[in-house]
């Protein structure tokens, strides 16, 4: 599916909701074994002058890692989210962010993130950030399986 998996399966979340107009808006596509995002950062994301503010970063960061659990959950059990999301959800269990570099406010940032171990109850996700083809950040989350409604 070349289309993003937040045009297929529309959300409310602030993150990647296409639903929510004051979200990030990410946009996640499927590059072979990887989850891929390119997003650009608004001017008022700014933290110090001339590069994003990190809260930002990680907020992006984490959607896109509940994104690649979610996906790769649909892969791994043959659902396709054009029939609706699965019955169970993904939620942040735990998030950690390594600033390697500061990424510069202008330019776009590229995510690419994989899941790197998955099981009944959890997927750890592994995401790397870059800009300018430069690895700026590192990312690990656990991102923990729950029904919908539950």
């Amino acid at each position: 599916m070349d289309q993003p998996l937040q045009d297929v399966l529309q959300v409310h979340c602030y993150g990647c909701g296409a639903l929510n107009a004051h979200g990030l808006h990410i946009k996640s596509r499927w590059d072979r074994d990887d989850l891929l995002c390119n997003w650009q950062p608004e001017a008022y994301q700014i933290g110090h002058p001339g590069y994003v503010y990190g809260g930002t970063i990680a907020s992006v960061v984490d959607c896109h890692c509940i994104w690649t659990a979610l996906a790769q959950y649909c892969r791994d059990t043959a659902h396709s989210l054009t029939e609706g999301p699965p019955a169970v959800a993904f939620v942040t269990g735990s998030l950690k962010v390594d600033y390697l570099r500061p990424i510069p406010i202008e330019g776009e940032m590229m995510l690419r993130a994989h899941v790197i171990e998955a099981s009944e109850r959890k997927s750890i996700v592994a995401c790397s950030v870059f800009h300018s083809g430069i690895e700026r950040v590192t990312v690990q989350v656990v991102a923990v399986r729950t029904k919908l409604g539950g």
